[in-house]
């Protein structure tokens, strides 16, 4: 389903960039529409590429044992899809649409074309996804010391 009117909107990582940048950077990628319930991720599949939400909510979820996992919420102005667009493997997680939505998806090879033909503001949006990457980082570290911190809790309990 693609938008007729495309245009990224000035928001999140990219509401630096002037009019003229993000009117290019709009003609690299493509727009879309999900539906609640389409994936645009599937876990364990390589995608290569970058979804930018315009609007609407999207969940980050994970399989885990069997059962579903929240990562978290992706909203308006936020990306998603960067770790497989750096590092080329199968996804860690799965994200889908939980309310209609529209997004802007480009590929790794367009992105590289932008940043050649353009590097400034591609400059800057890569230290905007870096910045997504590291905040994310943080969060999963700071969960998984919470876990081990719990853990040992336990443990300390089950041995009095």
């Amino acid at each position: 389903m693609a938008i007729t009117t495309p245009q990224l909107p000035a928001v999140g990582l990219i509401a630096d960039l002037n009019k003229d940048d993000l009117d290019t950077l709009s003609s690299y990628g493509s727009f879309h529409l999900a539906r609640p319930g389409d994936t645009l991720i599937q876990e364990g599949l390589p995608h290569g590429k970058l979804f930018f939400v315009i609007s609407g909510l999207l969940h980050a979820r994970q399989l885990n044992e069997g059962k579903e996992i929240l990562l978290g919420a992706i909203r308006q102005g936020e990306w998603v899809g960067e770790v497989d667009l750096f590092d080329p493997a199968s996804a860690v997680c799965s994200v889908v649409a939980i309310e209609p939505s529209q997004y802007w998806m480009i590929t790794r090879n367009e992105l590289e074309d932008y940043i050649n033909n353009y590097p400034e503001a591609g400059i800057r949006i890569l230290i905007g996804v870096a910045g997504t990457l590291g905040r994310r980082l943080r969060a999963v570290t700071l969960k998984l010391a919470e876990k081990n911190q719990l853990s040992s809790v336990r443990s300390a309990l089950s041995e009095d």
